[in-house]
């Protein structure tokens, strides 16, 4: 495997790069949902290989289980249950739970 860059210029450019492939992902999926999962697959090892973080909106919109990508209504399941938004996998029926910070409703 190719030896990890000394150029901070290569981390910006990876960044780049996984943002394109998940939005090449989201136009792919009603006609090839298998070549989306393929694009996630692709910006996770861009991700590991140049140690950049997948940013927040990105890393929800796949399964962290069998790394399928996720449209709502089609291949997930969104629900609201104790303070958490639990999101469910329809290709592994795995559960992920994402935090809900509300504001402070009780200070005026």
């Amino acid at each position: 495997m190719k030896p990890k860059s000394k150029n901070p210029a290569t981390k910006k450019i990876a960044k780049e790069r996984i943002s394109e492939l998940f939005a090449q992902a989201k136009q792919a999926f009603p006609e090839h949902p298998e070549r989306s999962n393929r694009y996630v697959e692709l910006a996770r090892k861009i991700a590991m290989r140049q140690r950049v973080r997948i940013d927040r909106e990105l890393r929800r919109q796949y399964c962290h289980h069998c790394y399928a990508f996720l449209v709502p209504g089609s291949n997930m399941r969104v629900r609201v249950h104790d303070g958490n938004v639990v999101v469910t996998c329809g290709s592994c029926n795995k559960k992920m739970r994402y935090r809900v910070v509300r504001p402070d409703a009780g200070t005026k």
